[in-house]
This record gives C-alpha cells, sequence and structure tokens, in this order.
C-alpha cells in the first residue's frame, strides 16, 4: 500500500484513545494492559499526575 493511500485511510479513520483506569504503580498498569491484550484489544500506558493512565486505542 502506498504512503499516500496510507494516509488517506488514517485521515479517514482518525486513531483515538479511551481512558480505561489510573492505577498508583506500573506494575498494576502493565496487569490491566496486558489483561486488555489478552482479550484483543489495544493498550496504551501513560504517566498521569497520580500514577499511571491505562488507554485503549482504538
Amino acid at each position: 500500500m502506498s504512503s499516500l493511500t496510507l494516509r488517506a485511510i488514517r485521515a479517514l479513520l482518525p486513531v483515538y484513545s479511551v481512558s480505561i483506569a489510573t492505577t498508583p504503580t506500573k506494575a498494576e498498569a502493565n496487569a490491566l494492559a496486558r489483561l486488555l491484550v489478552s482479550q484483543g484489544r489495544r493498550a496504551v500506558i501513560l504517566p498521569a499526575s497520580a500514577g499511571f493512565n491505562v488507554m485503549e486505542v482504538r
């Protein structure tokens, strides 16, 4: 797939994330992200002011 086609598809279907939870430790965030991935969802962990945000990427 050419890069032009790929950019057009990304413009039509933008990627966004939904906050799932905020955890106090990185270990808990990793466990939750692994659970989401095992369910076939995409997850990302971001630092927050108090702990870590676990977000699902859609």
